[in-house]
Parts: structure tokens; sequence; C-alpha cells
């Protein structure tokens, strides 16, 4: 007996049964429809087609609320438990048992790229070439731009995605940069919460000096063995402090010079759990903003932290607001 060939048109009007019209994507393998979560959300772009489909496997994932998992079964009687009868037809389709929906309910929270991600040091398109013009007018090289796997996606408009992954190779985290200049929040990461992971904790070698900064771009400048916390501030509650601590690294804090209070602080944390904290002493630009060599310099001169270094700090922020 031969099996049924079941056609695109035929699984793209199964889709739309349920949750709408949908956009095709230039390259023809996923749709787009509105995304019936964020709809839930007045404070989300309710009617924007942002959850992409794949029409040959059912794997979802809506780029503003991060909703996503293996098989659109599940997410559909999430969502539209009155359609039955185009629920059961999507799940034909996709062969989704009872099984593989309670699989990927618990799935849900993992992360996943673009379904049309393309790393940009491979590629010569018009976007691509934007996206690297715009990488190296922050000083990066296209070495810079292969080793942090940067891509672009159809799926998330103008932004360059900067894929995390853990010490297994497996994908934790992402973060997006607008490369256009229009964009009115610059940096939008995924919503996995940044103090469970360590961004690309497989480079790390922990018997190193390990180097904390704030941003992605610090990162790159700071080189080989720099983690980017995303923010100002880690702490007990922090996957990348509960390892530093657990392997007894000593770090060295490059953070911004604005946040050198908050840097203070954590070299006093660090020391109060017998950790050797080294403090950069640059007071006018940012990592991100200098050249390599100029970060190579301040973090070889880093000074080790010491409970006067807090003190002198305190009395020099008493004495200039004098």
């Amino acid at each position: 007996m031969i099996k049924n060939i079941i056609t695109n048109k035929e699984r793209i009007e199964a889709l739309e049964s349920i949750f709408g019209e949908s956009k095709l994507a230039s390259a023809g393998t996923n749709i787009a429809v509105v995304c019936p979560s964020c709809k839930k959300d007045s404070k989300k772009s309710s009617n924007k087609k942002k959850l992409s489909i794949d029409l040959d496997t059912g794997m979802y994932h809506c780029w503003v609320c991060e909703s996503k998992g293996k098989f659109i079964g599940y997410f559909a009687r999430k969502h539209f438990g009155n359609k039955q009868k185009e629920i059961f037809k999507i799940k034909e389709i996709y062969g989704i048992s009872e099984e593989k929906e309670a699989r990927d309910e618990k799935e849900e929270a993992k992360v996943f790229l673009p379904h049309d991600f393309e790393l940009i040091s491979t590629n010569n398109s018009y976007k691509t070439k934007i996206a690297r013009k715009f990488l190296k007018s922050r000083g990066l090289s296209e070495e810079d731009i292969l080793s942090s796997k940067a891509g672009i996606s159809g799926e998330i408009y103008n932004r360059i995605i900067f894929p995390s992954f853990d010490e297994n190779m497996e994908l934790n985290y992402y973060l997006t940069r607008d490369y256009s200049g229009r964009a009115k929040i610059p940096y939008v990461n995924c919503k996995i919460q940044r103090k469970n992971i360590i961004f690309n904790e497989y480079l790390i070698d922990w018997t190193q000096k390990v180097i904390l900064v704030e941003g992605l771009f610090d990162s790159i400048k700071a080189g080989a063995n720099s983690v980017p916390v995303l923010g100002s501030w880690i702490d007990e509650e922090h996957a990348i402090f509960q390892k530093i601590i657990k392997e007894k690294s000593e770090v060295v804090l490059g953070f911004d010079p604005d946040a050198r209070k908050k840097t203070i602080e954590l070299a006093k944390l660090f020391s109060s759990y017998g950790v050797n904290a080294y403090v950069c002493n640059h007071t006018k630009s940012d990592f991100g903003d200098m050249t390599k060599q100029e970060c190579k310099f301040y973090i070889d001169n880093a000074k080790l932290y010491e409970q006067t270094d807090r003190m002198t700090y305190l009395i020099q922020t008493i004495s200039g607001s004098i």
C-alpha cells in the first residue's frame, strides 16, 4: 500500500484552519502566523506574524514571547482546545502522539535558533554584507565574526544573532543586536534567565584566570577566557559565580567604568569566598570601545583586590561629592 504524500499546500491549509492566515517564508520551508500566546498579552505585538512553524517537522518558535517546541499539535491544543477536528488533522499530518505532546510540554523552555539561521562568515548576501560592515565598525575582525558564530535570520529582522553554548556544546542562550541603527532597543535577548547560564561555557578554561565583562563586544575585545555576564552585577544566585567558586578560579573584573562601585563590591564578594579578584583600572572607555591591545594592557595590569581598595574608593567618592 502506497502512503499518501502530504503536500506543503495541505499542511498550510491545516495550520491556517487553526492559527489563521499565514505568511510563507522566502525559503518556502516554514510559515509565520500570529502567535496566540502573544495575542493574549496586550503588551506584546499581538497582530504581527512572529510564530514560525516548520512545514516539514511541525517545530514552532515565536520570536516575541519565546514559545517554542518540536510538535505544533501541543501548542495548538494548548490555545485552541475548541478546534478538536482541526487539531486532530495536524496531529495526523505530523504523526504527533500523546507521548510526543507530553515530551514537548517539558521541552518548551529549551532554546532554539531560527530555522533559517545562517553564519555571517560563510554568507555573502546583501543583508550579510550590511551586518558584517556593522560588526567591523565595532572593531571586529573576520576571525571574530567566525569565532563568535554571529548570524542572521529573516525571522529576526535587522538583528545579528549571537548564540551561546554550554560545556557540552548544547545551545543554552542567544542574544541579538540591531545593526540598522533604527531600533529603540539595541539588544534583545532570549527569555531564558541570564543568571542560569554561562555564556559560551565550552570555551572557558577554569584553571586559568577568568575575565568577567559586561557585554558580548566587551568579551570579544577582552579575548580568550572572557565571559560576558550580560549585565553589571552577579552574585551567589548566578551560575557563573557558582562555577568560579567551585573551580576556585581567579577572576579579572573588566566591567564598565560607570560600574566601578559594583566592581569593588563584587571583588569583595569573591574575596570573601577565597577567590583572588583582580580589578582593571580603565576609567574612560568600556572594553567594547577599545582595541584588543588596549584591553590586554588593562587585563595584564589588573590589581589584586584588597580591603583597602574598598576604603579608598569610598573616601574618593565622599571627597568627590564635597
